[in-house]
């Protein structure tokens, strides 16, 4: 078996039993609450006794623990179902596929739009190291970085939203309209998304450009760009040709993991701009009290998280044989 072959299989593995845990876990948690996650629904006075029982065995709260962990691993693997929302009545799976898409909208795009412009500022300050330049952009990073989420969509929202009249003060989408072309809604679409987006920009970005920063300079101090200086290659390309690349494995698994957590990150924002995705749909979750629905948000993310950081850690070990022997 090769190097290659049996890094994958350790670390496919590895992943793989990280998720059955965390699926143990989200199973037990609820179940070792006081008086049991499940308590305000079954004890609310307001449910009548028929209503209860129906509850009741709904929820499969009638059997054995131990039947019911088999029942939730056996259900989670067959058919994906991780139970019904107690605030909705449907299906968990089905409540966060519904929300998905707009949060894989706005993450993913301002994740990507993030990257670009802190790796080509990170590498930029790293070429002016020490310089007036790199004090300022390291500066407004740490500032910005050290923002909270909320307040600054919220900044944002009262002086371009509610003052200057440049971006809607709510939602996705305007409710209740209807559109003559596909082209229509995209449009109305990106104006509500276009000032969450930009904050989601703000908050991220300054983590990439420090991370590529530092790391290329950490590179730079290798002896064999010492040597490439000796030989007197110029400057930038030693900086673009023989620092970055090294320095890619720190910036990619950082990329998997916003990618994987700002899933759920967001969740701030979300609320802010009053977006119907993951991050409110967490937050309404834990306002409700709607455990299955909060516990299968966590079990979704956790598997987003685990894909990505396993796919970037193969990506790496074919990039560089060096990681294969971690």
């Amino acid at each position: 078996m090769s190097k290659l072959t049996h890094f994958l299989l350790r670390k496919i593995t590895s992943r793989i039993v990280v998720f059955y845990v965390i699926l143990t876990i989200t199973f037990v948690i609820p179940r070792m609450l006081p008086g049991g996650a499940f308590a305000y629904l079954i004890n609310n006075p307001n449910v009548p006794p028929n209503m209860r029982d129906v509850l009741i065995k709904q929820f499969g709260l009638d059997k054995p623990i131990i039947e019911q962990y088999f029942i939730f691993i056996k259900e989670f693997f067959t058919t994906g179902n991780l139970g019904i929302s107690f605030s909705r009545l449907q299906p968990v799976s089905q409540v966060i596929l519904e929300a998905l898409p707009w949060t894989l909208t706005l993450v993913t795009t301002s994740v990507v739009i993030s990257a670009i412009i802190g790796i080509l500022l990170g590498l930029l300050v790293a070429y002016k190291r020490a310089s007036k330049m790199d004090v300022f952009f390291v500066s407004v990073a740490m500032f910005l970085r050290s923002m909270p989420g909320f307040w600054l969509g919220m900044v944002l929202l009262i002086v371009i939203g509610f003052y200057m009249h440049l971006a809607p003060l709510f939602g996705a989408y305007t409710y209740g309209v209807t559109y003559a072309t596909p082209f229509e809604y995209i449009a109305d679409v990106l104006y509500h998304l276009w000032l969450p987006l930009v904050s989601l920009i703000l908050l991220t970005t300054p983590t990439y450009l420090v991370i590529t920063r530092n790391a290329v300079l950490d590179v730079m101090s290798e002896d064999y760009i010492m040597a490439a200086y000796a030989r007197g290659l110029p400057e930038r390309n030693i900086l673009l040709k023989h620092a970055f690349k090294p320095s890619c494995a720190a910036i990619l698994t950082l990329l998997a993991m916003d990618l994987g957590v700002s899933l759920g990150g967001a969740m701030l924002i979300e609320r802010v701009f009053s977006i119907p995705g993951i991050g409110r749909l967490t937050y309404d979750a834990i306002y409700m009290q709607d455990y299955p629905l909060l516990l299968g948000v966590v079990v979704y993310t956790s598997a987003v998280t685990l894909t990505l950081v396993t796919l970037v850690e193969i990506l790496q070990s074919v990039l560089d044989p060096r990681v294969r022997l971690e």
